[in-house]
């Protein structure tokens, strides 16, 4: 489950260079309890916001500055 401020990229081959990485800037929760189908309001240097499942994103850099890829 990501939050908000987390820096995220997206997962796929077909995601264009400007929605690759992006940051967590809201959170709507499942009607059902169910994490894995909260959507994700994703900032992508101020182009563009879009929202997303879990399961289409991927953590790179949480809120608190722990970084998850390496690079």
């Amino acid at each position: 489950m990501f939050k908000v401020g987390d820096h995220v990229e997206r997962i796929g081959s077909l995601v264009p260079l400007y929605m690759r990485d992006g940051i967590i800037t809201g959170v709507v929760a499942s009607k059902d309890g169910l994490d894995w189908l909260n959507e994700y309001e994703v900032n992508f240097g101020n182009r563009v916001v879009a929202m997303f499942y879990e399961s289409q994103l991927r953590l790179v850099r949480s809120a608190v500055g722990r970084t998850v890829r390496g690079g």
